[in-house]
C-alpha cells in the first residue's frame, strides 16, 4: 500500500475533472477496508456480495480507477491490506477536501463551484436533496439512499443509475462505504465517470453550522 497526500490528490482530482475520458475516484473508510478483509465482525458484518463487490474496486487495475483512503483510519492493519494483494496499489488522500474545509474553505468552495455547480450530474447520497443540492448544477439528478439499510441496495440503485446512463457522463457519490461497493457496479453497467466525494459534504455541513 503506498499512499499520497492531500495536495498529490487535489492535483490528481482536478486532472480527472478536466479532462474527457472516463475515470473513476473511489474513497475507502475503515469499514469497507475491513470488509473486503473480511474482517468487519458481529452485527457490523455486511453480506457477502457485499464485501465482494468492494474488493473487486479494490483490485481494479484499469489506471482510470483511482482508489482513495484516510491512512490514520488503516492504522496498523497495512500489513492485512498488502496481504490482500494490495501492496503496490496507490492510495489517495480521502479527506483531501476536508483538509481544505477546515484550513482555507474558500478553496473547498471554488473547487465545489468550479466543477460540479454548472456540470449536470447524477448525484447519490445518504442526504436528503435540499441539504446538498446548493453544491450541484440545477438539472442533476438526485437518488437518496436510506442509511439504515443501504447493504441491501447495492443492485437496485445501480440500476437506477445505469438508466440514466447517456443521459448523464458524472455520476457523483456523497455515502460512504456504501459508494465503494457500488462504484465498481456503475463502472460496469455504465460509460459514467464517477467521483466520490467520501464524507467532505457532511464535515463541510458540520463547519457551516458551527459558524452559525
Amino acid at each position: 500500500m503506498k499512499t499520497l497526500n492531500e495536495k498529490k490528490t487535489i492535483q490528481h482530482v482536478s486532472y480527472l475533472l478536466g479532462q474527457k475520458h472516463r475515470y473513476a475516484f473511489v474513497t475507502y473508510t475503515r469499514s469497507s477496508i475491513l470488509s473486503a478483509l473480511g474482517e468487519l465482525k458481529g452485527e457490523k458484518k455486511p453480506p457477502k456480495y457485499f464485501a465482494k463487490s468492494i474488493m473487486s474496486g479494490l483490485t481494479n487495475q484499469d489506471p482510470m480507477f483511482s482508489k482513495a483512503l484516510q491512512k490514520d483510519f488503516v492504522s496498523g492493519i497495512e500489513h492485512k491490506i498488502d496481504g490482500a494483494g494490495l501492496k503496490e496499489v496507490y492510495f489517495y488522500d480521502s479527506s483531501y477536501l476536508e483538509y481544505y474545509i477546515n484550513n482555507n474553505h474558500d478553496i473547498f468552495d471554488t473547487f465545489m463551484s468550479y466543477f460540479f455547480k454548472h456540470n449536470r450530474a447524477v448525484v447519490v447520497s445518504f442526504q436528503y436533496k435540499n441539504l446538498i443540492s446548493r453544491y450541484f448544477a440545477k438539472d442533476s439528478a438526485f437518488i437518496h439512499v436510506p442509511y439504515n439499510d443501504f447493504y441491501d441496495k447495492v443492485d437496485s440503485v445501480a440500476d437506477q443509475i445505469a438508466a440514466l446512463d447517456g443521459q448523464y457522463d458524472l455520476c457523483i457519490l456523497d455515502c460512504p462505504m456504501f459508494s465503494s461497493a457500488i462504484a465498481p457496479k456503475i463502472w460496469e453497467k455504465t460509460n459514467m465517470s464517477i467521483i466520490d466525494l467520501g464524507k467532505s459534504l457532511t464535515a463541510a455541513r458540520a463547519v457551516a453550522k458551527a459558524r452559525g
